[in-house]
């Protein structure tokens, strides 16, 4: 059925994402969203997921399942942030009741692939999600085309993922190098490519360092580490806060994501955002962000050699990290400052309760 009566001018949302617990990249957007005036104006959170353990995984569900009602009740629009499989399938019954309910949705797409959400997920579970959206969010103008090209009937508007602006770090050169990594430590993002290529990076630059901040296989990649005789090279920094994390930004010299598939991850905006060179590979929306070269440099996911060659070439080249860095850094204050995603988020809040029937809002970002 068709959503036609009007919502209020500045309508109560009801955002549906994990908790303040989470460890993800939408638990990052979001928690960057809670920070804005536009929150405490309009916006209350619905929390889906705890993966400290599975326990705590299931209880978060059944909590929200019992909360929903009188949430959606309370709501003029639901705004869920998903991603592929377990994920959107997690949030289907609060996205039947809010349909039933009559709410304006938004469901807002962070799958890491097309494959994820299109293909491992249900057919009839994405295209109930996405067709029964008065506005999907994609993160970039690829992952906009994905999605229309799966679900052609959607209505798609581009908001990238938000990033803090920093001042530059200011580490001194004659330091020995580190280059970070920041994620799950997972198959997907790469990182025994990552270890594999520290291996050559140090048979020419023996001081560097290989800093890992995230959660997911420690072991497996303090094993690799050992077996390849780098491991006083390798700091396994396991899960960090977001505000350790700024703090560890501001102490390397370059990031590197090698990943084999992503949306847009957080981790590669924030780099930029620090003013740190960036090394990532071609994969997602990344290239709408990243322009070889220019703002960054891309490597062959599944090449240590690759990523090791390039690695060495920033390292070698001072005065093209730097202009790198520059680059990336105006690339995300210019179009992903959280400013300017708050402001886009309640345009899209307001031509939806304004509207009498569903309709496309623009684009804030790409086509």
């Amino acid at each position: 059925m068709k959503r036609t009566t009007m919502t209020p001018s500045k309508p109560r949302v009801l955002v549906v994402a994990p908790g303040r617990n989470g460890r993800g990249g939408i638990d990052s957007v979001v928690r960057l969203h809670q920070s804005t005036p536009l929150w405490a104006e309009m916006c209350d959170m619905l929390s889906t997921y705890d993966d400290r353990n599975a326990l705590r995984k299931i209880w978060a569900a059944l909590k929200a399942y019992i909360q929903s009602p009188l949430a959606l009740l309370r709501a003029h629009i639901v705004h869920v942030h998903l991603a592929g499989q377990i994920s959107l399938l997690r949030k289907l019954p609060l996205l039947a009741l809010a349909t039933a309910l009559h709410r304006r949705v938004i469901i807002h797409v962070h799958a890491a692939s097309e494959e994820s959400l299109f293909t491992k997920t249900p057919r009839w579970a994405w295209e109930f999600a996405l067709h029964s959206a008065d506005c999907v969010i994609a993160l970039s103008p690829s992952w906009a085309e994905i999605i229309r090209r799966n679900a052609k009937h959607t209505r798609v508007v581009v908001v990238p993922n938000p990033v803090k602006t920093f001042l530059p770090s200011s580490r001194n050169a004659g330091e020995a190098p580190r280059v970070l990594y920041v994620g799950k430590l997972e198959a997907r993002k790469g990182f025994d490519t990552l270890i594999a290529a520290a291996a050559i990076v140090l048979r020419e630059w023996p001081q560097t360092e290989f800093w890992f901040a995230g959660h997911g296989n420690l072991k497996d990649a303090k094993k690799q580490a050992e077996n390849l005789g780098i491991e006083d090279h390798v700091r396994l920094l396991g899960w960090v806060s977001s505000s350790e994390l700024e703090d560890i930004y501001d102490q390397v010299d370059l990031f590197c994501l090698p990943s084999y598939n992503e949306g847009v991850p957080m981790s590669v905006l924030e780099a930029m955002s620090h003013g740190l060179p960036v090394i990532c590979t071609r994969v997602g929306g990344l290239p709408d962000v990243v322009k070889q070269g220019s703002n960054g440099m891309f490597v062959e996911p599944g090449s240590a050699e690759s990523i090791a060659d390039m690695i060495l070439h920033l390292l070698r080249e001072p005065e093209l990290a730097a202009s790198l860095a520059r680059a990336g850094r105006k690339t995300v204050q210019e179009s992903c400052s959280l400013e300017l995603v708050a402001d886009r988020l309640e345009e899209i809040y307001r031509n939806l309760s304004a509207a009498p029937t569903p309709v496309a809002v623009g684009v804030l970002h790409g086509t």
